[in-house]
């Protein structure tokens, strides 16, 4: 069972890592305070653990794996549009994104300073949590790596098999969240203007790879 559960933990974070798409589309909402990056690693995460389950649903119900591979290809080109919203509100964000510091001392003498991230949307955060759950979902759903990664638990007892996915998920899970908090940890003490030139760069990226998404995806949808 410990084989089994590490496999999938792995898988998880493979798929994660080997998919640039998804590292692409959490950047922007990545450069911000670490708490905040946490909570939309974790958002995202489970929307996308949500898309693998009923993918798998799907490919269980589905007979025709062609019919399953169409519903693919439609949700492949749902992510290449996000991908280029994400890009377009990132680099509009960058332009607006507005970053102030305050030194703090501690009571032993020794002080450092602390950035504080402000941008419009604050006061909608939990819509905001809504967003990147959909967006986690679409990814869940789109492309067929899913499905070749979860093949070992087709070939397992059904606990195993269940004990797997579990852990599949949970991986994919926590390397988005750690990802996410590293890159806000990474840029928490860069200067005002590097900031809002990464994320800049960060949405230039994204949209370059939505219209990539959407070119690749719609021939194989309309074909």
């Amino acid at each position: 069972m410990e084989y089994v559960i590490s496999t999938g933990l792995i898988a998880g974070v493979i798929h994660v890592v080997g998919g640039a798409d998804h590292l692409i589309a959490m950047t922007p909402s990545s450069i911000t305070s670490p708490k905040i990056a946490l909570k939309n690693g974790i958002s995202w995460g489970l929307g996308h653990s949500s898309g693998v389950i009923l993918l798998s649903i799907l490919a269980i119900f589905f007979k025709d794996l062609a019919h399953l591979n169409k519903f693919s290809y439609l949700a492949e080109f749902l992510v290449g549009i996000s991908l280029l919203i994400i890009g377009v509100i990132a680099i509009k964000n960058s332009f607006k994104f507005n970053i102030h510091s305050h030194l703090h001392e501690h009571n032993n003498g020794i002080s450092h300073k602390h950035f504080h991230y402000h941008k419009n949307i604050n006061k909608n955060h939990s819509r905001h949590s809504h967003v990147l759950t959909s967006l986690g979902l679409l990814h869940g759903i789109a492309g067929g790596s899913h499905l070749i990664a979860l093949i070992p638990a087709l070939a397992l007892p059904f606990e195993e098999a269940i004990a797997y996915l579990i852990s599949y998920l949970f991986g994919s899970l926590i390397i988005m969240t750690f990802f996410t908090y590293l890159i806000s940890l990474s840029t928490l003490n860069a200067g005002k203007r590097a900031i809002k030139k990464l994320i800049g760069f960060a949405g230039g990226i994204s949209f370059a790879m939505g219209l990539f998404w959407v070119q690749k995806s719609s021939s194989l949808f309309i074909g």
